[in-house]
Parts: C-alpha cells; sequence; structure tokens
C-alpha cells in the first residue's frame, strides 16, 4: 500500500494495530506518523501517550509495557520504532526478544498503534515475523513523489505561505532539484528548504518568478551537467570551464562528474537512435521512461548534432574514462580535456 493509502486509513482511524512503513521518501514517511499522532492523541498529553524508540534492541519490554497501558485523555496511543533492522534480510533481534514481539502481536491491544519504520531499506517478505505482521496488520511503502505529483507538492507548499507559482516555474524547481534525477539522494525536506528561501525572498512580491529561481536556488548536479554538454557541443570552451570549476569547487567528484557526462552522451546516443526509428516525442519519453525535463534537454542538445556525432563523441569520453582509470590521465586533466569539446 501507498502513501496515499496510510493517510486515507488514519483520517477515517481505520489504521491497523500494527505496521510497517518503508521507503525511500522519508519526508512521507514522517508526515504519515505526523498525521497519526495528531488524529489519535490529543496533543496536550503527547509525552504520555507517544512513545519512539530508535531501534527494538533490548527495549521490547519497555515497548510491551507501553502498548499495555490505556491512554490518557486520548483516543489511542502511537508507538514507533525507527530503524527496525530485525525486518531486513540478514538482520535479527535477540530469541527472546522475538518472542516477547510475537506474543505481543498476538495479543495485541486495541488502544495502541505500532509503526515499524524503514528508511531507504526493505523488508524481507519471506521472514516468519514479516509474514505474521502482514497478517496482523498492514505494510505500506512510501517512494518518491512522481514529476506530475512532485509539481503539485511544490504549488501546494508556496500556497499555504501565502504566495503563488505558474506550473512551469513550479516544474523548473521541480527539475533543478535534482529530486526526479536517477539515484538522486535528494528527498522533500531538501526542496522544503529551497521553497523557504525563494518564499522569504518573494514575500513582498506576492510571486515566485523564473528569475528569483535563477538568483536563488542552488543547481543539481544533473542540471549543472546538461549545461556542460551543451556548451561542449556548441564549443563554448570558456562557458564550460567555467561551469566544471564551479563543480569541483563544490567538491563533486572527477569520476562521478566523468560518469555523469558519458551517461547523458548514451542517453543523446539513445534518443537518436528512436528518432532514427520514427518514434515521435511521447513515445520517446515513454520508452526512455525520462522525466519531461530530461526529455527537453535532450531533445535541444540533439537538434545540435549528428547520430555519428554523437557516437563519435561517447567512444571518445570512454576512452578518456578508460585511460583515468588505467592512471595514464589524471582525473582532472581528462576532464579539462572533455570540456575542450574533445
Amino acid at each position: 500500500m501507498s502513501y496515499k493509502d496510510i493517510i486515507d486509513k488514519i483520517n477515517r482511524k481505520n489504521i491497523n494495530n500494527i505496521n510497517i512503513v518503508y521507503g525511500d521518501e522519508i519526508y512521507l514517511i514522517d508526515k504519515a506518523i505526523q498525521s497519526a499522532k495528531e488524529q489519535y492523541i490529543n496533543k496536550n498529553f503527547y509525552d504520555i501517550n507517544y512513545l519512539l524508540l530508535d531501534k527494538i534492541d533490548n527495549k521490547i519490554d519497555m515497548l510491551k509495557n507501553f502498548t499495555n497501558t490505556f491512554p490518557f485523555m486520548s483516543e489511542r496511543k502511537v508507538a514507533v520504532v525507527n530503524n527496525a533492522e530485525f525486518l531486513m534480510p540478514k538482520k535479527n533481534i535477540d530469541k527472546n526478544q522475538e518472542k516477547v514481539l510475537y506474543n505481543l502481536i498476538d495479543n495485541f491491544s486495541d488502544t495502541c498503534i505500532i509503526f515499524l519504520i524503514l528508511k531507504d531499506s526493505k523488508p524481507d517478505m519471506r521472514k516468519k515475523i514479516v509474514k505474521e505482521i502482514k497478517k496482523q496488520g498492514s505494510i505500506y511503502q512510501i517512494n518518491k513523489l512522481d514529476e506530475t505529483n512532485l509539481i503539485k507538492w511544490i504549488k501546494n507548499i508556496v500556497k499555504k505561505n501565502g504566495l503563488k507559482i505558474n506550473n512551469d516555474n513550479a516544474s523548473i524547481i521541480a527539475n533543478l532539484s535534482g529530486y526526479l534525477e536517477y539515484e538522486s539522494n535528494i528527498c522533500l525536506y531538501d526542496i522544503q528548504n529551497e521553497l523557504l528561501k525563494l518564499i522569504s525572498y518573494c514575500n513582498y512580491k506576492g510571486e515566485i518568478s523564473k528569475n528569483d529561481i535563477d538568483i536563488l536556488m542552488i543547481k543539481s548536479i544533473e542540471s549543472n551537467i546538461f549545461k556542460l554538454v551543451d556548451n561542449i557541443c556548441e564549443g563554448r570552451k570558456d562557458d564550460s570551464y567555467i561551469i566544471l570549476e564551479e563543480m569541483l569547487l563544490n567538491k563533486i567528484p572527477e569520476q562521478y562528474i566523468m560518469h555523469m557526462i558519458i551517461r547523458q552522451y548514451r542517453l543523446l546516443l539513445y534518443y537518436k537512435l528512436l528518432q532514427k526509428k520514427k518514434y515521435n516525442y511521447n513515445e520517446i519519453i515513454n520508452s526512455m521512461k525520462l522525466n519531461k525535463y530530461v526529455a527537453y534537454k535532450l531533445s535541444n542538445i540533439s537538434k545540435k548534432l549528428s547520430l555519428i556525432q554523437i557516437n563519435d563523441y561517447l567512444k571518445k569520453c570512454l576512452e578518456i574514462d578508460r585511460k583515468v582509470k588505467l592512471g595514464k590521465i589524471d582525473k582532472k586533466i581528462g576532464l579539462q580535456i572533455l570540456t575542450n569539446g574533445i
């Protein structure tokens, strides 16, 4: 089940007594827990009716005692176990504690809700304890937002703070943030911080413009890589060098920049090959599973290069990467060769 499911169950007061919540969007996981606290616990008595444990090691008796007492001036009690690693493959708790936990699940009190949290990890669905929890309760997977829902979320945050932002500018923030990038570690907390800067800066204007975003927002690695590749393709050596130096000053590893440049050329090659096969723009997006920003950038760059040029650039990038890995070329020199337009 998803974030929408858990929020719906909490709001309808239909949440199960024990729940596993896992996924890679920690902001939404935290928000789901906060919603449960607000729905079931009188805010004046949080300290009595809310228990937060970091891991469960040697604390199972504390959890048991908490669940076996009645809530005070609240509808139900809420217990949260962060880093519930015993649910993961090759991770276990002490056998005696495990017995207590099984007994707790089998004889659970309706006056308490337990959330077992795994952030950026997954439970092992083959484990006996996970199967038992699934049988008695629920399992929720809360992952990162897709592009459409991220834009909606950005617009909603801005609106809640009394400002306006149009769809195009919300899309620019979504894509410049790096949240939608391949294997990105950016979460909604990071985007929220960027939004709060913009909101504070634009408070007197009433609306966030593209110019405000350009001035204030920290650009993601992929956004800078697109600029770098674009400049390389156009032969703008000075601009390429400035972007490269900026990335190095921000302590982005040379090998990672090299990897990202090669990745961009691979994407360009694939994009161009699909164009040659007469795929239309939307078909290419679906086939390559691209977000709109990346597709737009690839489309623009691909217009400037032939298939032969892209293939040649990629081969030379790979050759420089090979020489760097063999120690024949210094990493920074290898990148400088790339920024010179190959």
